[in-house]
């Protein structure tokens, strides 16, 4: 569909984006409904590619595997549904780019095949390099969009060497994640470690934890936001999903060895990108910095290598991909009516606009893990985790509440309450679109942390035999 949209021209472009997300979304919702039935003959495909390699167009989806599909499913009409009040110069390619992206992060997270994995997870940054640099704002685009693909690309690598050598110890010389679970597991615990450090390196990069973080927060402010909304909600899912999909089952001896070191650097990149984000003034910015310190929680919850962190961590992910499109979302409101997101010259918009306020403050509530919201729900499955392996970890990972709750209330303050003044007492009401996307978004944070039974049951099974 993404070559069809920009064959059709820019006149039907949105509307068959939009539709084409929505009908994605009805199938990821059969899916679920086949997987949990019994039915899964439907969720695989096997085909070969390179038999002499090994490799094959090998796609399946488990409880884990659906989980992040459900999450770009669910995403992908909000946020090109969120870009309607922009007019995209050539908006055929732009959207034909958006869903070109969204389909490569899908074939990610449904791979079966560990080089298929890698090529989809590469493949996803073609898009998303020309979505910046044409339709970016900020004038340094083309060397931030640059140092992006670099960071991204050079990490990795790492990771393709890695399963080179696992797929040079298969026994059928084979790079299906049956295989290459068996060989890498075969290998000597140093052997392990070595293959353990070079994927977590590609990982890092890309989630992106410090201090391997430098691209994130000049890219997430010069992309434009649909740009953002991908990159926050779903992009950087590929890389915790990869923890849970490569590391834990093919080199949990390389994992047990070294994963304190892993786990330590994802809660030194919470206090960082914490500490970042409290000294913030531009409220992008902010939630650039915020996004790291969830994903750092997200990383070190999976690296224990415990039930509690693994369903913390999937919970997570989709907690915090609603909550990203919700608090960049609420950026391009800002922007586009006061030209500028510095908080401390806002103030008074929930005189000017309680609706909004109320909306925003609800996203707030979710970001800082308050109980009955989806951020709750994920923050304490991962603390109980790390609780598990050590309480240290545990004790300075939920730390990111309590700076979370002081950088996140701040801004809401600075910006939100108060009297207006010159630049907010005329802030213009919601339009229907934006009001939508934000309901949305709103009934999704209350909906998972009332009631997160269903996602729980989804991933249980997959969980728990991936520990076995």
């Amino acid at each position: 569909m993404a070559v069809a949209i920009v064959v059709l021209g820019a006149k039907l472009a949105r509307q068959v984006a939009l539709g084409t997300a929505g009908v994605e979304l009805l199938l990821t919702v059969w899916a679920v409904y086949l997987y949990k039935t019994g039915n899964t003959t439907l969720l695989y495909f096997n085909e070969p590619w390179l038999q002499s390699l090994g490799v094959s167009f090998n796609f399946a989806m488990d409880g884990i595997s659906l989980v992040l599909v459900l999450l770009s499913a669910i995403s992908a009409p909000l946020i090109i549904y969120a870009s309607f009040n922009k007019a995209f110069k050539n908006p055929h390619i732009f959207y034909g780019l958006v869903l070109a992206m969204i389909g490569g992060m899908i074939g990610a997270f449904t791979a079966n095949d560990g080089l298929i994995f890698y090529l989809f997870y590469e493949l996803s940054l073609i898009p998303i390099y020309f979505i910046i640099l044409i339709w970016g704002s900020d004038e340094n685009k083309a060397r931030i969009t640059l140092k992006f693909f670099l960071y991204t690309l050079f990490g990795s690598l790492f990771m393709l060497v890695a399963l080179l050598y696992v797929y040079h110890h298969t026994a059928t010389g084979s790079f299906a994640f049956a295989d290459l679970y068996e060989a890498g597991r075969s290998l000597s615990v140093t052997e392990q470690g070595l293959v353990f450090g070079g994927i977590f390196l590609a990982f890092a990069v890309k989630m992106p934890v410090f201090p391997f973080h430098t691209w994130q927060p000049s890219t997430y402010n010069a992309a434009p936001t649909a740009g953002t909304l991908l990159l926050a909600a779903i992009m950087l899912k590929m890389a915790t999903y990869g923890l849970i999909r490569l590391i834990i089952p093919m080199v949990p001896d390389g994992l047990e060895e070294y994963k304190n070191w892993a786990i330590g650097l994802s809660v030194l990149s919470i206090l960082y990108a914490s500490g970042m984000a409290i000294m913030q003034k531009n409220y992008k910015l902010l939630i650039a910095y915020s996004s790291i310190a969830h994903v750092g929680m997200i990383s070190a919850g999976i690296l224990t290598n415990n039930v509690q962190g693994i369903q913390g961590g999937l919970v997570e992910m989709m907690s915090h991909g609603i909550l990203a499109i919700g608090l960049f979302f609420v950026y391009d409101i800002l922007s586009s009516r006061l030209g500028h997101d510095e908080m401390k010259t806002m103030g008074g918009i929930r005189e000017a606009n309680p609706q909004f306020a109320f909306l925003f403050f609800v996203i707030v509530m979710g970001s800082v893990a308050l109980p009955f919201t989806s951020g709750f729900v994920g923050e304490f499955l991962l603390i109980a985790g790390l609780a598990q392996h050590h309480a240290i970890y545990a004790g300075v990972a939920g730390l990111t509440v309590i700076l979370g709750a002081v950088y996140m209330l701040r801004a809401f303050q600075w910006m939100m309450l108060g009297g207006v003044n010159s630049r907010t007492q005329n802030f213009a009401p919601l339009t229907r679109h934006e009001k939508t996307v934000l309901i949305v978004v709103v009934v999704l944070v209350i909906a998972l942390g009332v009631y997160p039974k269903p996602l729980l049951e989804l991933s249980e099974g997959a969980v728990e035999m991936l520990m076995g």
